[in-house]
Formats: C-alpha cells, structure tokens, sequence
C-alpha cells in the first residue's frame, strides 16, 4: 500500500532524480487497465491497447535514449521506478472498498502509521548519522505532511469526488511540473528522448481516461424500445 508506493518511489529518486521518478511511475494506469484486462480475460479496446504501447514507447526513450544497448539510467533506478508503479497501480485499486466504508483520511492515516511501524526496526538498527536541526526537521514536517498526507488524500479524495478518468488527466501535471521544478531548482535537464518519453507515457494517461469516459457513456447509454 501506501508504504510500498513512498519507499519504491523515494528509492527511485535516490537512484536517478525526481522527474524520472515521478515519470516512471505514471505507467501504474497502464498497469491496471492490462491486469484488469487479463483477469476479465477480455481484449483490449483499440484507445487502450494505443496506451499500453505508447507507455512501452515512452519508456524505452526514457530509460535508453532510443539507444536498445545501453541505459540512460541505472539498472537499480529501472527496477526501483517500475516496482513503484506496479505498486502505484496496487494502492490506486485496493482501497476503493475501505475509502467507501472508512473515508479518505482515516485510510491514508492509517496506512502510513502502519507503513511507519515496519519500517521502524530497520531503522532503529541502523542509528542515526545525522544531526538534528531546524532545516531538518522542516524538512521531514514538508515530506511527511505536504508530499505525503496532504497529497494523498487530495488525490484520493479527488478522484472520489470526480472519478478516476478525470483524476488521471489532472495528475498529468504532476511530471511535467516534477520536471520543469527540477530543472529550475535542481539543475537537472532532460533531453529531447526525455521530454518524448514523458509525452507518450502521459499520453497513454490521456488514451485510457477517455476509454473510462467512453465505457461510462455506452453504459449510461438509455436503450432504446422499439
């Protein structure tokens, strides 16, 4: 759950950077739509099998450059950024139910108090290497209550209110601005594989969100007496 989606994902900036990150794991729709599509055992409409290939496109540019040889980043920065989507593409499904039983805020929090525990010994066995001051701990309060709590449960509120297919379009900013704050802030660039990359998988965002809308309005759809 919400565990496995912040490790994976912090992981994946530890090894590459924040945009690649946030890139790599907006392949988890895709995800989705494909497991859904497997375990109904139903082919897959044209809107999202052009998603399921674009989002391969964009990959392969983002992780090789168009170059099949080599990596345009570590091999421990691949796995770490699709774990995060598949993982992603798990806390997105799994807690529709308990949203709807529970609400929003109780699930995130207790997801990640829960997260917190287990991750807790590990930790306490490493010690700490750091000193503790105010930037620091400003810091750790803008990780844990702004990236974390308040953009969790804004998302899954969101996408409760509006649905996910609208959701998803909307949080298409998110890379995008992931990239261009990391290459004002951190002086990060992305190149033009980059940038073609991150289109496509965003795209196939797009491709699959208007299959959803399209579903829903055939399903809403009256029938028609004769």
């Amino acid at each position: 759950g919400a565990l496995t989606v912040q490790l994976t994902f912090l992981l994946t900036i530890e090894k590459s950077n924040a945009a690649t990150a946030t890139v790599l794991q907006f392949l988890s729709p895709t995800i989705i739509v494909a497991w859904f599509s497997l375990v109904r055992k139903s082919r897959p409409g044209i809107l999202v099998f052009c998603a399921i290939l674009t989002s391969l496109i964009g990959t392969f540019l983002l992780v090789t450059h168009g170059n099949p040889t080599s990596l345009s980043i570590s091999p421990a920065a691949l796995f770490w950024g699709i774990a995060s989507a598949f993982a992603a593409a798990f806390y997105t499904t799994y807690p529709s139910t308990l949203i709807a039983r529970y609400g929003t805020l109780p699930v995130v929090g207790w997801s990640m108090l829960i997260g917190g525990l287990i991750l807790l010994p590990f930790y306490a066995r490493q010690g700490t290497n750091f000193v503790v001051n105010g930037s620091l701990i400003l810091a750790f309060f803008y990780l844990v209550v702004i990236g974390t709590s308040l953009t969790f449960s804004l998302y899954l509120k969101g996408a409760q209110l509006i649905g996910g297919p609208k959701a998803s379009i909307l949080s298409c900013a998110e890379p995008l601005s992931s990239a261009l704050l990391s290459l004002l802030l951190l002086g990060i660039t992305f190149t033009l594989p980059d940038w073609l990359g991150t289109l496509l998988i965003l795209s196939s965002v797009i491709l699959i969100s208007m299959d959803s809308r399209r579903r829903a309005r055939k399903i809403n759809r009256p029938a028609r007496h004769e």
